[in-house]
């Protein structure tokens, strides 16, 4: 995935290990199992998953929805690190794309728990574009994200840039709150938003949605 934008604190960005960041949950994040129980995810759709991780999501959707054509998009390193996950994947019918974005449009783009993992902002708002010119006509994009109560600690260090924080993980997490997620979605083409809980703080603990 070509990012058009890369930190220009190099001694800080070098330390970045991106695959620590996929981490080998068990569960699918709780806006793909909403988005299947409120039928936005079905029978026969085109599904990609950017950033998929250790396929947590894509393997939930194979055995819930029939006939979907499931794709995953990664990082070659997260591949190598979930390298069994990848191949039963693709025993099963499941299609990894070697790059993104591309000319195929989808019927929906799954994105749990990565926007906020990419440094800087220009980065994260290039692929967000990037998964709303690439929805097809009445597309909706599936996605979670970390909220501020669900970072904010003594184990993390704000970054050089004011961009957000470093992990003892060697990752990158920028936290959102319900407003800023409102405008980023906004200002990356997307016009509604539908919040999968009943969010009754700006700063709740993680964010489940679908954008349109």
């Amino acid at each position: 995935m070509e990012l058009i934008t890369k930190c220009s604190n190099w001694n800080c960005s070098s330390r970045i290990i991106a695959a620590n960041s996929a981490r080998n949950f068990l569960n699918p994040s709780l806006a793909v199992e909403k988005a299947l129980e409120k039928g936005i995810l079905k029978n026969g759709q085109d599904v990609l998953e950017v950033g998929a991780g250790n396929l947590r999501n894509v393997s939930f959707i194979s055995h819930k929805i029939k006939s979907a054509c499931l794709r995953a998009f990664e990082v070659e390193t997260t591949i190598q690190k979930f390298t069994e996950n990848y191949a039963s994947f693709l025993k099963a019918g499941g299609m990894i794309i070697p790059s993104f974005p591309n000319r195929t449009k989808y019927d929906a783009i799954i994105c749990t728990f990565v926007l906020e993992t990419i440094c800087p902002k220009a980065s994260r708002n290039y692929l967000l574009k990037k998964i709303h010119q690439s929805l097809k006509r009445g597309g909706i994009l599936i996605a979670s994200f970390r909220g501020v109560s669900g970072v904010i600690g003594s184990k993390y260090k704000e970054c050089p840039k004011k961009e957000g924080w470093l992990t003892p993980l060697h990752t990158f997490i920028k936290p959102y709150t319900i407003k800023e997620i409102r405008s980023l979605l906004k200002s990356c083409g997307f016009s509604e938003v539908d919040f999968f809980q009943d969010y009754r703080v700006d700063t709740p603990k993680n964010i489940h949605l679908a954008a349109r």
